[in-house]
């Protein structure tokens, strides 16, 4: 899990090599519209959050500061998903105008309540199911 709330933590992710090479494109391109286009304050303007495989619905809810896996999820107070690949974007809209972009791996490792509710959103039941 990565949370990224400075400048700081910004530059890190997109050097860190072990990191997805699309989602380090993805963190720069983010951060870029939302700080220098829109002029967000990252930190108090927007947060960029990344959910990898391995991730509990506990530190997930806790890093975010709201419940969006697990038992007490409101899986249905996003603003919006976007399918990148192997990453998902889901967009939130926190306290005020703050904004909170959560990067999900798409893969089999990701937490099951956040990855279902990520591929749902493009798949819904019985949509292309032959029975």
């Amino acid at each position: 899990m990565l949370s990224l709330t400075d400048c700081a933590s910004v530059s890190r992710a997109l050097s860190d090599t072990t990191l997805d090479l699309d989602l380090r494109a993805l963190i720069g391109l983010r951060a870029w519209q939302l700080h220098v286009e829109q002029g967000r304050p990252l930190g108090s303007g927007f947060r960029l959050i990344v959910v990898q495989g391995g991730d509990t619905p506990d530190v997930i809810n806790t890093t975010l500061g709201f419940a969006i896996t697990g038992d007490q999820a409101d899986g249905s107070s996003y603003d919006w998903i976007d399918d990148h690949g192997l990453w998902f974007e889901v967009a939130y809209r926190t306290e005020g105008e703050a904004l909170t972009r959560v990067f999900v791996e798409n893969g089999p490792g990701t937490e099951l309540g956040i990855h279902a509710l990520c591929l749902t959103h493009f798949w819904p039941d019985g949509e292309g199911c032959d029975r």
